[in-house]
């Protein structure tokens, strides 16, 4: 065997392990002091305040510096009011709006509202400008396991090729299939209500 099959069997090894040794990573998108892994679109109201990322009503949204493919987001967050209206965004292009609300134009919204009423309760999905997919909730599982105002949540949303899951307080409530959008940001959204936030991680596959 000659040097340059040796060299290139030693780099593709290399590769493989460097891949692997990625797998599983998880990697924290808040460190509970800054906004840094952040970027505010849109004029959206965010903060940092002992210890924990506040929503604070408004317009746009927060997006993530970097892009995600395959992975679980777990959020820690609570609502701070009846009825608090925010939203999660995943796999979400860029780019935003051009109207009043500046939100994103391509991507897919887990709803985090405090409600489990009307169309698009806590836990469900909402099209948000990607092709079109499947999704189904179950509305039994939600409401046993929901919280007050004023109690942590926690949400388990994880995106694996073109299905999605979404899991809340331990129990899963929104399966999707047909998911076209890869890859893309992680975003939160701002609308009305007072939302806080504090924990933020990514389990990258």
């Amino acid at each position: 065997m000659n040097k340059f099959f040796s060299f290139m069997i030693v780099l593709a090894t290399s590769v493989l392990l460097c891949s692997c040794s990625n797998s599983g990573k998880v990697v924290s998108l808040f460190d509970g002091k800054s906004l840094a892994n952040w970027e505010i679109q849109n004029g959206g109201k965010f903060s940092v305040e002992n210890g924990v990322l506040k929503v604070d009503k408004g317009v746009g949204w927060l997006r993530s510096v970097d892009t995600f493919a395959d992975y679980t987001l777990t959020m820690e967050f609570r609502f701070l009011e009846k009825g608090s209206n925010s939203g999660i965004f995943v796999r979400t292009g860029p780019t935003s709006k051009d109207d009043e609300s500046g939100w994103p134009d391509n991507g897919y919204q887990v709803q985090c509202m405090d409600t489990l009423e009307g169309t698009y309760p806590l836990a469900t999905m909402i099209p948000y400008g990607a092709p079109p997919f499947e999704h189904e909730s179950d509305l039994d599982a939600l409401r046993k396991a929901y919280k007050p105002v004023g109690e942590w949540h926690t949400y388990e949303i994880t995106c694996t090729g073109e299905e999605m899951s979404i899991s809340l307080n331990g129990s899963l409530i929104t399966t999707c299939t047909s998911i076209k959008n890869l890859s893309g940001h992680i975003g939160i959204q701002c609308e009305p209500g007072l939302l806080e936030f504090r924990k933020i991680e990514v389990e990258a596959f």
